[in-house]
């Protein structure tokens, strides 16, 4: 992350997800991390990282136990009943973003649903606190599925939480994240609550060799093709969601280098003094997409992507700058650039531009 430039982009954050955690103190009941896989503690984790300017993540379940074993012969247990008490670890670790899954008992909709809200709010309180206590170092805190709950109240408990459902490096996930973006409407822009609320697509996947890895794991990705990465990248990045990589950064294939370091996406990302991005227009699966999203000076510009989730073919996708974009009638000379590519493309008059956009690919 150093080498390749990425931390001084902004990617500021290492975070474990499931499986670092293999049970608890017998008498503290404090989580004890997996000894083999980190030896130095998550303290000694945290201070490594900071020493190089970076931030530290961790992971737990508001349910009693975590989403998986990572392959171990154990239960990993989940915070449920031990709130203060983690929330106070983390903090000790000097831990800089939580994220809070939904696992163990609450996957049973008898047990989980009476106990969503108020567990999400009590974890949300005990982590305030204990932030207090430990000096006052900031947490971000992720729910997964607190949004789904609290709904409009959500940016009041969490600082980011997921608004559809797990992504995976397959098309088909990427399609199903947009086609939540459409089921529900704009309510993205109607609850995030900036500066501090991000809603969330999830995990970013790139692809390429980035997925090494043992013959069990490495199956699952790539699965997607470079046009397929463009349009997750694009769409994540102009909603503004937090952009989390999932693959391995140490080995970057071309289409990887020209999303992660791509820092034209990157400063329109990271400003937040236009709203987020939001969908335009839709049709069903198979059919085009737009995005946009204004940005730059005084919000007077617009980032916009089309996406083609046709299976054959390329499609010319027309952008209406009054229609779609509310310009109004009579715009005069309007600049085109391709943001992914780094380049001017021309100057159109007014009225509507097309843009060539390949099967499952977008163009922003």
């Amino acid at each position: 992350m150093i080498s390749t430039g990425m931390l001084n982009l902004g990617y500021e954050y290492v975070l474990l997800d499931d499986c670092w955690a293999m049970g608890r103190d017998e008498v503290s009941k404090v989580l004890l991390p997996d000894p083999e896989r980190f030896p130095s503690g998550m303290d000694g984790l945290a201070d490594w990282l900071h020493a190089r300017g970076m931030k530290f993540g961790i992971y737990t379940s508001v349910g009693n136990e975590t989403c998986s074993s990572g392959g171990r012969d154990i239960v990993v247990p989940g915070s449920e009943g031990h709130f203060d008490l983690d929330a106070r670890t983390f903090a000790g670790w000097q831990v800089d973003y939580v994220k809070l899954d939904y696992c163990g008992n609450m996957k049973n909709p008898a047990y989980g649903l009476p106990r969503g809200k108020a567990y999400h709010e009590e974890f949300a309180s005990a982590l305030l606190e204990a932030q207090g206590d430990s000096g006052g170092r900031p947490i971000f805190l992720e729910v997964v599925a607190g949004y789904w709950f609290a709904r409009e109240e959500v940016a009041g408990i969490a600082n980011g939480w997921r608004f559809c459902e797990d992504h995976h490096d397959d098309f088909g996930s990427t399609e199903e994240a947009l086609m939540c973006l459409k089921s529900q409407r704009n309510e993205w822009v109607d609850v995030e609550g900036k500066p501090g609320g991000w809603p969330y697509l999830d995990l970013s996947m790139i692809g390429g060799e980035g997925c090494r890895g043992d013959d069990k794991y490495v199956a699952h990705c790539p699965k997607q093709t470079d046009g397929n990465y463009k349009v997750e990248w694009s769409i994540w990045g102009l909603m503004q969601s937090p952009i989390i990589v999932a693959t391995d950064v140490r080995v970057m294939t071309e289409v990887m280098k020209k999303a992660i370091l791509n820092q034209e996406l990157i400063l329109y990302h990271q400003d937040v003094s236009c709203p987020p991005g939001r969908l335009i227009r839709h049709g069903g699966p198979g059919e085009e997409f737009l995005f946009g999203r204004q940005v730059g000076e005084g919000c007077g510009d617009w980032l916009v992507v089309a996406v083609n989730f046709g299976g054959e073919g390329d499609v010319n996708v027309g952008v209406d700058l009054d229609g779609d974009l509310g310009w109004g009638e009579g715009t005069g000379e309007v600049k085109v650039r391709d943001a992914w590519e780094g380049e001017d493309v021309g100057v159109v008059e007014g009225g509507e531009f097309e843009v060539k956009v390949e099967a499952g690919g977008s163009s922003s």
